[in-house]
C-alpha cells in the first residue's frame, strides 16, 4: 500500500509538512485580490467557537499593488497560533514576527482581513542587506507539488525560487498584475 506524501510523515505518523499545490507567480498572483508589502505592527491569537486557534497579524500598507485596504492597514489570518497554554500548529501556514515585512498575496475575506494563498506561498518576507531589499521565498512547512503534461505529480519550485530584488520582483508582480486586469485572466510565461 502506497501513501501519499509519505515524506510528509514523521517516524510517529505526525505531519511535519502540508502538501499543496505549488503555484507559478502567474497563479499566485491571479489568485489574490490583495497585493501589498507591509510591516507587522501587532499580532492576536482567538479562539473560534469550534476550538480553532487563528492569529490575526496587522500589517502597515507601505505600497499596493491589487485591493483596496482601509486605513492603510489590513489584517492577515493564518491558521494556529497560542491563546494562554493553548496552541495549535498548522504546517505550512505563515507566521509573522511584530517589526518585519512581508509581501502578501492574500484572499479577501472582507473588508479588513484577508488569508495568504497558497498558505506560506502566499507570503515573502523582506530583508536588508547593504541599503538593497530583498525578498525571499517562503516555503517552511510546505512539500510544493504540481502535475506535469503527463499527469504525474512532480515538485514544484512555487512562485519564487530563489531570494530577489524586492524592487525587481515587485516590478515583475506589476507587470503580471497589468496584464491580468487587462485581459481579466492569468498570463501565463511573465512569472520566468
Amino acid at each position: 500500500m502506497a501513501l501519499s506524501g509519505a515524506n510528509a510523515l514523521g517516524p510517529y505518523g505526525h505531519a511535519r509538512a502540508s502538501t499543496v499545490e505549488g503555484l507559478s507567480l502567474t497563479e499566485l498572483t491571479a489568485r489574490a485580490d490583495l497585493i501589498v508589502v507591509g510591516e507587522v505592527l501587532w499580532q492576536e491569537a482567538v479562539v473560534s467557537r469550534d476550538g480553532t486557534i487563528t492569529t490575526w497579524s496587522r500589517l502597515r500598507v507601505e505600497r499596493r499593488l491589487r485591493g483596496d485596504v482601509l486605513l492603510d492597514e489590513v489584517v492577515v489570518e493564518t491558521l494556529g497560533g497560542e491563546v494562554g497554554r493553548i496552541g495549535m500548529q498548522v504546517e505550512g501556514e505563515p507566521g509573522f514576527r511584530v517589526g518585519e515585512r512581508v509581501v502578501v498575496f492574500g484572499r479577501r475575506g472582507d473588508r479588513l482581513r484577508a488569508r495568504p494563498v497558497g498558505m506560506a506561498q502566499g507570503v515573502m518576507r523582506v530583508r536588508v542587506e547593504r541599503g538593497e531589499e530583498f525578498v525571499a521565498p517562503s516555503r517552511a512547512g510546505l512539500i510544493l507539488l504540481k502535475r506535469n503534461a503527463q499527469g504525474a505529480l512532480v515538485k514544484s519550485e512555487g512562485p519564487l525560487a530563489i531570494e530577489e530584488s524586492l524592487e525587481a520582483f515587485w516590478s515583475r508582480v506589476g507587470r503580471i498584475v497589468a496584464s491580468q486586469d487587462a485581459t481579466n485572466e492569468p498570463v501565463e510565461g511573465l512569472d520566468e
